[in-house]
């Protein structure tokens, strides 16, 4: 399939403000929205460097969304707000749309190859994310729970 590869510049304007208008479509308020721009800025600084380092769309999703999740629940706690808002709003760089967009055209062009090898990249993207945002939330689970014990002691 083809890709579209544009500079790196238009790439991290465009990933801000697409994901600034969702914090604002959203009804984010204050300067939350600006946190929200400078989260999905961060997600998919870290998306390009795991990728150019790992050579890995997996293990960079992975990468980018245990950092996604990580930076929500700082967000969270700073702005003492509920940690989806962040969460919801910087994962967005990471949602494999145009994954999703060659296997419905691979699939309608009767494509079976190029359909399951877009759709294994497809789902391998989307347990990247899930399994990222379940680490940073195994990590808080377990941090809390030491961190009473310890309290308690």
């Amino acid at each position: 399939m083809t890709e579209l590869h544009p500079s790196i510049i238009v790439q991290f304007i465009s990933c801000t403000a697409a994901c600034v208008g969702f914090a604002l479509w959203f009804n984010v308020k204050g300067k939350q929205v600006l946190f929200c721009g400078i989260g999905a800025f961060c997600t998919w600084g870290m998306y390009v460097i795991s990728d150019g380092i790992l050579h890995n769309y997996f293990l960079a999703t992975l990468v980018s969304a245990i950092f996604v999740a990580g930076y929500a629940q700082v967000m969270a706690r700073v702005n003492k707000a509920p940690a989806t808002i962040f969460q919801s709003v910087c994962a967005f760089p990471l949602v494999p749309g145009n994954n999703l967009y060659f296997v419905m055209y691979a699939m309608v062009m009767d494509m079976p190859k190029e359909t399951a090898s877009e759709g294994k990249q497809l789902v391998l993207n989307c347990l990247g994310i899930a399994m990222g945002f379940m680490v940073i939330e195994i990590v808080n689970k377990y941090g809390t729970l030491f961190y009473r014990m310890l309290k308690k002691a």
